[in-house]
């Protein structure tokens, strides 16, 4: 039988609010409620269930990354942040406004699809039951303090939520995606306080993405606020971000007339006393309409027993006190099911937390990856300085070499690009920001053609970034996607939150590594860093110079093993290496900057002591000491001739001291 919606009370709510009192209750019926606050109830446990398997993924919770398999494109029907560290799933709110964004390139059918789906079996049931947000704002309403009925004002608010709807989530993505291609889901960006909480809060707690303090500007302390004022303002007024704001409620109320879950009423059975809608906390008018989230509480509150939670001819939730109370064998049977539905809930729910932290692909530790093998004989040759490096991605390391496959369908190797500064991106055209800086990229490399700049794309969503990269004409970068696979990212310990960048000098230590985006004057910055940190000496070895000057090197110059003649590196014990620097007086001269160069590359030292010497501890080879700077009023030579090694030794440097003795 198909149960019609509850005749509209003959008095105001306001005059029920006045009238109504506890006392027109049975006296069973207070016994029941007091039974029923002494535990959990079954709609708290179904809410705890839902946020922990939304959530699933605690081993993100431990290393501060983010779940990236396939599921991940998949929608809950509950607001979860996508950058939860737990989140095994996609938002569905953030996932409209993404497929809004690039509307210009395919149409959201999928996206609306699975609201659709949603709405029509659940409706607004999703707020009330199983939305994590929705748990939160209610556990902060248990906090004791005076609280803020329902009342004409708060009706008129819970209008708001369609101008938020509208604003934010359809004409702002709309607007800056298909008008100027630019990638703003805009309530995610500006206000959701999920995206803060359980996105920002959960990845900033841990260590290893300490370096994401670097992108917590206004937008981010704007957020905060809300968030807080949110919290806040839901201590004394009962779901006020649910009643007042949140999008997907009010797209979930489209559908709450005719969805197939929720509170129905028998209208043989009721009198329209009214005592449904003052019970309820929510800005409803009848048991049913688009503000009812269907919490059950006006089942109870009913003393004619005319309301029941259904799904299709299935009653969920029925009366079970009071004169019109179902028969005990009824309540009996769906007992026993709620138990057994318990038991597949929880095996379900074991199930994902050992899928998703131990069994699937995603979840593993990455092993060396295919794409850090180099094809015998195309691995570059260590420098000196570089094979006594760490490997590693931390700052002053030598990144670890790797190779993949580009867009282009050329082959990237780290380490053929050896002697040139490499600029690697992390990004994802989902991310705002990350496609924000990615212009100023191409005007790096446009300007700079000597740089080499690698765009890799998270494995997330990598099938479409071919797609959105079509029409965006970055044709001066070298664009790649990663896969687990692949597992650049993991091979070069990327973060999940991007944009992330990484810089390497030329001799491929890093220079730069943090997760922030970059404007076109920092980048600009981060690059001549990093050239003068590496820069390209076009010195000769030992035996070369010498011939040039017509000399003869010296028997210890031309021993050991050339580290750039293309040999295979042999690990051998490092060598501590001296340069004494006098004036032409022969006196010693403290605080000159003095450089152990090779053909390739250069190291400074710590600077002279009060004896004129300065010190570094480097591979064995044959080393060009030259002199970067000296204090004011000496010269030195643009070049010399003096070598050390490849064996421990001394090289003593002349410069001219230019002030008149006293």
């Amino acid at each position: 039988m198909c149960w019609r919606r509850a005749p509209p009370s003959a008095r105001s709510v306001l005059d029920l609010d006045k009238t109504m009192t506890d006392g027109n209750r049975t006296e069973n019926r207070g016994e029941h409620q007091k039974k029923q606050n002494r535990r959990p109830g079954t709609r708290r446990l179904v809410q705890l269930y839902a946020a922990l398997l939304y959530n699933a993924n605690l081993k993100g919770y431990i290393d501060g990354r983010l779940y990236s398999g396939e599921i991940k494109a998949v929608c809950v029907p509950g607001l979860n942040c996508y950058s939860c560290p737990g989140a095994v799933a996609s938002c569905p709110l953030g996932s409209l406004q993404n497929a809004l964004n690039a509307a210009g390139h395919t149409a959201p059918w999928y996206v609306l699809g699975m609201l659709a789906l949603f709405g029509v079996l659940l409706g607004r049931t999703i707020c009330g039951w199983i939305c994590p947000l929705g748990l939160i704002q209610e556990l902060l309403h248990k906090i004791p303090t005076p609280k803020i009925r329902k009342n004409w004002i708060t009706r008129k608010l819970s209008g708001a939520k369609y101008v938020f709807l509208v604003v934010f989530v359809i004409a702002i993505p709309l607007i800056y995606g298909v008008g100027k291609g630019i990638l703003l889901p805009g309530f995610c960006k500006y206000i959701c306080p999920a995206g803060t909480l359980e996105g920002a809060v959960g990845l900033l707690q841990h260590p290893a993405n300490s370096s994401s303090f670097l992108q917590l500007k206004a937008v981010f302390t704007s957020k905060w606020v809300i968030m807080l004022a949110i919290g806040l303002v839901c201590v004394f007024c009962y779901r006020s971000f649910c009643r007042f704001i949140c999008p997907l409620g009010a797209i979930y109320s489209f559908f709450n007339r005719f969805a197939l879950t929720g509170v129905k009423v028998n209208p043989d059975r009721c009198n329209g006393c009214g005592q449904c809608v003052t019970t309820c906390r929510m800005d409803v008018r009848h048991v049913g309409d688009r503000e009812c989230i269907s919490c059950g509480k006006c089942i109870d509150a009913c003393a004619q027993g005319a309301i029941s939670m259904k799904c299709g001819r299935i009653t969920l939730m029925g009366p079970e006190i009071g004169k019109n109370a179902d028969p005990k064998p009824v309540i009996q049977k769906r007992k026993r099911a709620g138990r057994l539905a318990w038991g597949i809930a929880l095996a379900a729910l074991m199930f994902a937390i050992c899928w998703f932290n131990f069994i699937e692909p995603a979840s593993r530790e990455a092993s060396p990856p295919a794409a850090a093998a180099t094809e015998e004989g195309k691995t570059a040759p260590l420098d000196p300085g570089a094979a006594a490096l760490t490997v590693g991605t931390e700052i002053g390391n030598l990144a670890p070499d790797f190779s993949t496959e580009l867009l282009s369908g050329k082959i990237f190797r780290l380490s053929d690009y050896r002697g040139q500064v490499v600029i690697i991106n992390f990004w994802t055209y989902t991310c705002a920001p990350c496609i924000e800086e990615l212009p100023c990229f191409e005007q790096l490399k446009a300007d700079n053609p000597e740089v080499e700049i690698l765009a890799v794309h998270h494995q997330a969503g990598a099938n479409r970034a071919e797609a959105f990269l079509a029409d965006k004409g970055w044709d001066h970068l070298d664009f790649a996607l990663d896969s687990r696979e692949k597992g650049i990212l993991s091979l070069l310990n990327a973060s999940d939150a991007m944009p992330q960048t990484m810089i390497l000098n030329r001799q491929g230590v890093v220079t730069y590594n943090a997760q922030a985006p970059l404007t076109r004057e920092q980048l600009e910055a981060l690059y001549h860093q990093a050239l003068a940190n590496g820069p390209e000496p076009e010195i000769k070895t030992a035996a070369e110079s010498a011939a040039e000057q017509g000399n003869e090197p010296k028997p210890e110059e031309m021993e050991g093993p050339d580290p750039v003649a293309g040999q295979e590196h042999t690990a051998v014990p490092a060598v501590t290496y001296t340069a004494k620097v006098v004036d032409q007086n022969g006196d010693p001269v403290p605080d000159v900057l003095v450089a152990f160069c090779t053909k390739v590359a250069c190291w400074n030292s710590d600077g002279t002591d009060e004896q004129g010497i300065a010190s570094m501890t480097l591979q064995p080879a044959a080393y060009h000491l030259q002199v970067i700077s000296a204090p004011e009023g000496y010269d030195w030579p643009n070049d010399t001739e003096i070598y050390v090694g490849p064996e421990a030794g001394e090289g003593i440097l002349e410069i001219t001291k230019t002030e008149a003795d006293d």
